[in-house]
């Protein structure tokens, strides 16, 4: 891989998507300020495809050189062409030194990250040298929040924390409720947090479905000698009764036939009738 030191054209600098999607306005002109009085000072970094330079790292320094009208900045232009998931890797490499990206700007990077190269959170972390597995998991929760509360998080108005816990609520509805609290001060986190949970518990215990349980009839049958087959069922006839116990007997001896043990020849009459009951449930009223 070579790469060398090169004036570039401006005009001859092409841009691929990058992590960073936004620039504060403020920030910019203050480059811009920097960079009329004293020039680009550390170049940018590219690549050559085909015969286009493509930008990999300085698309705010390129910015603010456009600003003040500079033709050429200095660019260190590499023949190697990156995959797009060490793009992006150096790309958050890059900006983990310098000013921070916005907060969701970062989420989108790392799922991108993620969607290229296959890797889980702890992956990316180890790779990346942070941040935690755990705080890559509520960074990417952040981005099923609707891009005008994204925006909230980035300029600092919503707490990252208190975001986190509103992504969590399934609920579109209540979830703009909870920014407005959240935002006219009437929700501390901790308030928060307490009022997520219980509303995530009182919708388990209101979902859970309690099983109706239909009364059975039951009868023991006296054999003698101390033997008892007791016969349970949510009705049942004699004819009933003596057609269960005739199929029970026949199933039972041909479980039998290779004189296996009690309890496998009881497991394998419970598993058949089981599969039974499961595959063709008999009409109301009936009961096998």
């Amino acid at each position: 891989m070579n790469s060398t030191l090169q004036s570039i054209p401006i005009s001859s600098i092409h841009i691929k998507p990058q992590v960073r999607q936004t620039m504060s306005q403020e920030d910019q002109t203050s480059l811009a300020q920097s960079i009329e009085h004293n020039g680009v000072l550390v170049p940018l970094l590219g690549y050559l495809e085909r015969s286009e330079i493509i930008l990999v790292d300085g698309h705010r320094r390129l910015d603010a050189a456009k600003r003040v009208g500079l033709d050429c900045v200095p660019m260190i232009v590499s023949d190697h062409i990156p995959s797009p998931s060490e793009r992006i890797t150096f790309q958050l490499l890059s900006n983990a030194h310098r000013r921070d990206l916005d907060i969701t700007d970062h989420a989108r990077a790392i799922q991108q990250l993620m969607h290229e190269t296959q890797w889980s959170a702890a992956q990316v972390s180890m790779q990346l040298g942070g941040p935690s597995p755990a705080t890559i998991s509520k960074l990417l929760a952040l981005l099923v929040l609707p891009k005008a509360v994204q925006d909230l998080i980035d300029s600092g108005k919503l707490p990252m924390s208190s975001a986190y816990t509103i992504a969590t609520v399934t609920d579109s509805v209540e979830r703009d409720r909870l920014v407005k609290e959240v935002l006219g001060g009437r929700m501390t986190r901790d308030r928060l947090v307490k009022h997520v949970k219980a509303n995530r518990s009182s919708k388990k215990a209101s979902c859970k479905i309690k099983r109706k349980r239909t009364p059975k009839e039951r009868i023991t049958i006296q054999l003698g000698q101390g033997r008892v087959v007791v016969v349970s069922a949510p009705s049942m006839t004699t004819e009933q009764i003596t057609s269960w116990l005739v199929d029970l007997a026949v199933q039972l001896k041909d479980a039998n036939k290779e004189n296996r043990s009690r309890e496998e020849v009881l497991k394998i009459v419970s598993d058949a009738n089981k599969e039974i009951n499961t595959e063709d449930p008999l009409p109301d009223g009936e009961d096998s």
